[in-house]
């Protein structure tokens, strides 16, 4: 599996400390099932006419221009795969759902990190306990309209390409494979949460800690 690198989120140097205890604080809201989450509108942005995102990718992947040429083939066409999934759930209106591509990359990586099931309507409330954590990340407020893009298509893009690789190696039974694919998975949402993806998981309200989807499992058993 080609190991592909964090997305990059806009942070200025003197501010990392203080945007990490921010991105911390919004995430231990969320999984605390804070109603206010809620209350933060969806996060859309008008598609851009040509992804800037898979040819930086590329380029930032490799310097020769022949593998430059198929990463970027690569990138392209696991945005437009993407964009097919959610075509078929949320519509085309010309616009790119920012908090929906968020959540599948959560969903899509906890499930590679444990193998929790992607349960389409647990996307949903997903999308919505995370929009004040992806406003931070994204630096949603001073961000132009290229950032905007440029988050949306490197989220899209790395969600499945993880679930690709996901998928490879489980039909290869091939175990180095699988750890490395565990390995980029909690890199990607320690990198995007900014806390220990070991201990959470999906359940039918989100993202909850593992501790507690055990307790709640335990109780309907």
């Amino acid at each position: 599996m080609k190991k592909t690198r964090p997305i990059p989120i806009p942070r200025q140097a003197p501010a990392i400390h203080d945007l990490t205890h921010r991105l911390r604080q919004a995430t231990t809201d969320a999984l605390r099932d804070n109603a206010d989450a809620i209350d933060v509108p969806p996060l859309r942005v008008t598609r851009a006419a040509i992804a800037a995102a898979p040819r930086r990718m590329a380029q930032t992947q490799s310097s020769d221009p022949s593998t430059q040429s198929q990463l970027l083939s690569s990138y392209q066409a696991s945005l437009d795969c993407y964009r097919e999934l959610a075509r078929a759930r949320l519509g085309d209106d010309g616009s790119d759902d920012v908090g929906a591509a968020v959540a599948f990359y959560v969903a899509v990586n906890l499930h590679a990190l444990h193998g929790v099931d992607i349960a389409q309507d647990a996307l949903v409330p997903l999308e919505r306990q995370l929009r004040a954590v992806t406003r931070l990340v994204a630096d949603w407020d001073r961000a132009t309209l290229a950032d905007r893009q440029d988050f949306f298509e490197r989220i899209a893009i790395v969600a499945i390409l993880v679930s690709g690789s996901m998928a490879r190696a489980a039909a290869s039974q091939d175990e180095s494979a699988k750890v490395a694919v565990r390995s980029n998975a909690r890199a990607y949402l320690r990198h995007l949460l900014g806390l220990e993806p070991d201990r959470m998981t999906l359940g039918a309200r989100g993202l909850v800690l593992r501790d507690a989807a055990a307790t709640d499992l335990a109780a309907s058993a």
